[in-house]
């Protein structure tokens, strides 16, 4: 009996340990499922949403670029992509293989892509400007491409090309430092934001608001209905103050040399012209410009992407002798039939300075200097002025400043001083450098668009102008959402007197002096000519600056 009611009891307990695991087992699910339930359910539930629901961006339209008659510089021309949802994607390797063999895609940039998308929800493109006969069949084997799904975009379009290339800029893929700036509101990686000229500096005007469409999805991602949609919103256009028929004509007298034709109105500031060579295609970034294509930008020596008539600093030659003359005048240090003897060359110190015209142009006045650019005459005034007092009238001028034409780029020249030349050269200021001041030669630097201020200023009586390239922006539906118009800046302190002097000897470079070329049966034009030297194996840079004048 004994042994029974052992046996009995072994098997009792072990019938309650039996039940204490399945008791623990239970309380251990219950409190999974309380997990899953309360605390992980709201994220489950997302996940479980978003697995059957996609969110489809609808590109929008960039704004139009257009002339001041309405001439369509910069479009928009549709095209296909193939977009990739990560999300939807098993194994990137094969999937990339797979569109590789016929689509001959960039096979590590497109798996970086996929990889660091910032919504895996949200396609991204794996190859953009695919042919029609792709489109079709990818849509015909789309079982085969998991994730993949086609993406109309819009791709900007310059239908000038290089012409207008400085003016206009160009677009690019935006990076991380542009996501951050208020211009690239809504835009995200793989967008495309402007990256120069007009495009980069009126970008939040241009960029316009992207859609959505969010859709319902089966297990391979193909869409079952289309739940809700909001429409994208086209970019502003941008009418600028350029005429293309005048920039056609600069742009072929220009050819194919190097430099900058740069024409506006003296009295308001708009810019008609602006032809900067060497130059360069901006379609090329419409696509994503190749890597070889992008070297060979950058490393050509003509340095096509840069803007000369902005960016460009070159010393201003015997153009300067315009602010020089002013100085003299405006403080009585020279009358205008005062006269100074130019033999050709002129000593300073232990160094000899030599005239362009090697037998002198003997003795003559102000007027006469002008006309002839004699370099001794100037060298000799630019002693009797000072270098503080030549540079204090460059600052009337506003040289040595940016005029705001493109703030984002534009270079502002330098203004030498002694201190300027003390830390930069650790030397001091020695009578040879006013000399070649005063001719707009050595450390001074300008740029032409500042040049083009100075020349305003002489043109219209003395009055700093403010130049522009905007003349408004107007949205989609034609309102005009706004306008640019500078105007005139703040008055130079010179007197009348001394710019109409300005003016007639500027007309009689045109008529009888240096300037001769530019003479013109059909409208009377003022001007400077001025030629730098640069080193030796460069050639010189040849100026002229000038205006038309009224009858």
């Amino acid at each position: 009996m004994r042994d029974i009611s052992t046996r009995q009891d072994q098997f009792e307990r072990r019938i309650k340990i039996f039940w204490i695991i399945i008791i623990c087992g239970l309380l251990v699910l219950l409190g999974r499922i309380a997990w899953l339930q309360l605390i992980e359910g709201e994220r489950y539930f997302r996940i479980s949403k978003n697995s059957r629901l996609r969110l489809v961006p609808l590109p929008c339209s960039r704004g139009l670029i257009l002339d001041r008659n309405g001439e369509k510089l910069a479009g928009n021309e549709a095209f296909f992509s193939v977009g990739v949802v990560p999300s939807n994607v098993t194994d990137i390797d094969e999937l990339i293989k797979c569109l590789d063999e016929f689509l001959d895609i960039d096979k590590e940039i497109a798996k970086k892509r996929i990889q660091e998308a910032n919504n895996i929800f949200r396609p991204v493109w794996a190859k953009r400007n695919i042919d029609l006969s792709a489109v079709t069949y990818l849509l015909e084997k789309e079982e085969d491409f998991p994730g993949t799904v086609i993406l109309t975009q819009p791709v900007r379009s310059y239908y000038y090309d290089e012409m207008c290339a400085h003016v206009l800029g160009h677009v690019g893929e935006v990076n991380q430092e542009e996501l951050t700036a208020n211009s690239t509101f809504g835009v995200e990686l793989g967008d495309l934001v402007g990256k120069m000229g007009v495009e980069k500096a009126y970008n939040s005007y241009l960029q316009g608001e992207k859609g959505g469409r969010q859709v319902e999805v089966d297990a391979h991602g193909r869409t079952l209905r289309v739940i809700s949609e909001k429409d994208p919103l086209p970019g502003d256009s941008v009418y600028l103050t350029i005429d293309l028929e005048m920039q056609k004509i600069a742009a072929e007298k220009l050819g194919q040399r190097k430099g900058v034709v740069l024409i506006g109105d003296y009295e308001t500031g708009e810019i008609l012209t602006l032809v900067s060579h060497p130059t360069f295609n901006p379609n090329l970034f419409s696509w994503g410009v190749s890597e070889d294509e992008w070297s060979k930008l950058v490393q050509d020596p003509g340095d096509p992407l840069e803007n000369r008539a902005l960016r460009g600093e070159y010393p201003p030659a015997s153009t300067f002798k315009v602010i020089v003359a002013a100085a003299a005048l405006e403080d009585n240090i020279i009358g205008k039939e005062d006269t100074f003897f130019c033999g050709g060359e002129l000593l300073v110190g232990n160094r000899i300075f030599k005239c362009w015209k090697e037998e002198g142009h003997g003795r003559l006045n102000l007027e006469e200097a002008i006309i002839d650019s004699c370099d001794v005459f100037f060298y000799q005034l630019g002693l009797k002025i000072g270098m503080d007092k030549i540079i204090q009238y460059s600052r009337l001028f506003e040289l040595g400043e940016i005029t705001g034409i493109d703030p984002v780029s534009e270079k502002d020249g330098l203004l030498p001083t002694r201190e300027w030349k003390l830390k930069a050269k650790g030397e001091a200021w020695y009578p040879g450098d006013t000399v070649n001041l005063s001719i707009g030669q050595g450390f001074l630097l300008v740029t032409p668009v500042q040049m083009f201020r100075v020349i305003a200023a002489v043109a219209n009586g003395g009055s700093l102008i403010n130049p522009y390239l905007v003349k408004e922006v107007v949205d989609s539906q034609g309102k005009v959402v706004e306008s640019f118009s500078p105007g005139r800046g703040k008055k130079i302190p010179i007197s009348s007197s001394v710019f109409d002097f300005l003016g007639k000897s500027l007309r009689g470079v045109v008529r009888e002096g240096t300037g001769w070329r530019a003479e013109n049966k059909i409208v009377k034009i003022a001007g400077k000519t001025g030629t730098a030297e640069s080193s030796d194996e460069e050639r010189p840079h040849n100026w002229f600056i000038g205006y038309t004048l009224s009858d």
